[in-house]
């Protein structure tokens, strides 16, 4: 459960490139922007073949269907996102909850009291709220505040494979990676994606064999220096 997404950000290069007058189907407020689309045809064509824009088969309106990803922005404008949604979840779902867009103590104890079994570090890739902390400043203190009550995840700022150890080095359980598998399929369809995930393994290992580590469960907080990462007693 995603809670750092309540509204969409300002996210400036999609105001810039028109995403939401696109996304209109007002042809009034597309026309200005369409010549971005007929500047790159076959983007265009595969994007067309591919079925055109997604929609979310998971959320359902009644008497409409699947949500279209153009609603989407709408939804998130109506919707207002509270601890109770996650009590309201833990009583509805008896399997493992996830809670994502933690980067504090305070709501990372709160997260676990609303029946948290995991949380994700996150700043949702730093596109929501500007000038938030960097995960990986944030990420002892959330581990202090669970305690080891629940698995801690992180998520945003990993660009390489010596970024996962950092994270696993300073007591994350796993990390989340997002753009660069979506870099990796924009350049090369599939076996781009292959090839991100192939650097950032060598980067692991690599990162791993510089520090005498045979393993990511050797690491610990001592192999990542500086005043904002102390070391465990």
């Amino acid at each position: 459960m995603t809670i750092d997404t309540a509204v969409a950000g300002q996210r400036e290069r999609d105001l810039r490139n028109g995403g939401r007058e696109l996304l209109s189907g007002d042809p009034l407020k597309m026309v200005p922007h369409v010549g971005q689309l007929l500047a790159r045809p076959a983007w265009l064509l595969d994007f067309l073949r591919d079925g055109g824009m997604m929609k979310f088969p998971n959320v359902v309106i009644p008497g409409e269907g699947a949500m279209a990803y153009e609603d989407v922005g709408a939804a998130l404008e109506r919707s207002t996102v509270t601890w109770q949604d996650i009590t309201w979840i833990r009583a509805a779902w008896q399997g493992p909850i996830v809670v994502k867009g933690v980067l504090g103590a305070g709501d990372a104890r709160r997260a676990l009291d609303a029946g948290a079994d995991a949380i994700v570090v996150s700043n949702h890739g730093g596109r929501q709220l500007d000038c938030v902390a960097p995960t990986l400043l944030a990420l002892p203190e959330v581990l202090d505040a669970v305690a080891g009550r629940a698995e801690v995840y992180l998520d945003g700022g990993i660009r390489r494979g010596s970024d996962i150890v950092k994270a696993i080095a300073l007591g994350a359980r796993a990390v989340l990676v997002g753009r660069a598998y979506a870099y990796g399929l924009g350049a090369a369809g599939g076996p781009g994606v292959g090839k991100a995930i192939e650097i950032l393994r060598s980067g692991i290992v690599r990162t791993l064999r510089l520090l005498g580590c045979l393993e990511v469960t050797a690491l610990d907080r001592s192999y990542v220096d500086g005043p904002d990462f102390p070391v465990s007693s």
